[in-house]
């Protein structure tokens, strides 16, 4: 009688601990994917900040050669 307590017991910590980790998993995936969506951003922002400081370069450029 208590050996099936015992084993109905660590049967539901099992369970409980296996419903943990899936949601773990599920947040690790989001996290991933939000970390994957930050760095594209930021690529894209950098490539920005590039393209913006290359007209300013030019712009100052030409202003130079006008002079």
């Amino acid at each position: 009688h208590s050996s099936n307590n015992c084993e109905h017991l660590f049967s539901q910590i099992i369970l409980s601990q296996e419903k943990n980790i899936h949601k773990l998993n599920e947040l690790v995936r989001d996290l991933r994917q939000q970390l994957s969506e930050c760095k594209c951003n930021n690529e894209t922002s950098t490539a920005t900040a590039n393209s913006l400081t290359e007209h300013v370069i030019e712009l100052e450029r030409q202003q130079f050669l006008e002079d």
